[in-house]
């Protein structure tokens, strides 16, 4: 019967160690790696699904940045985005949000983003634009 027990506290332990300790949201690092790789992800995500538009979308204004320890981190990322000069599929490296704001469109997304950086896993779990 100790084996019963001892096993789920010794996954338990292995798990925080691996992942942190689980908790509620805290301000993100914005220039940390690991949350430009979810922002970056998701902005590459919502541009691949935004079929309805052939130009690509960039960050104008990160608005909010929070992260969550989970089995991983969670990620959850308020931006302005706006229309950019460069249409998808172009190897255009140079993309510029326009200025006129007719143009450039600029909207609000919030995402959620789940990393588990060592399964080399990423997802946007939930997503909610507010048309411009």
């Amino acid at each position: 019967k100790m084996w019963k027990i001892v096993v789920p506290i010794f996954a338990t332990i292995f798990a925080v160690g691996q992942c942190g300790i689980p908790g509620g949201w805290q301000n993100a690092d914005i220039q940390g790696e690991d949350f430009q790789n979810a922002l970056n992800y998701a902005v590459a995500q919502h541009n691949r699904g935004n079929e309805a538009d052939m130009f690509l979308h960039k960050v104008v204004e990160i608005v909010s940045a929070q992260f969550q320890v989970v089995a991983g981190a969670n990620y959850k990322i308020t931006v302005k985005l706006g229309r950019t000069n460069c249409k998808k599929g172009e190897a255009n490296t140079e993309c510029t949000v326009y200025v006129d704001p007719a143009k450039a469109q600029i909207y609000q997304c919030t995402f959620i983003v789940w990393s588990c950086p060592w399964l080399n896993d990423i997802q946007v779990t939930e997503k909610q634009c507010l048309n411009p």
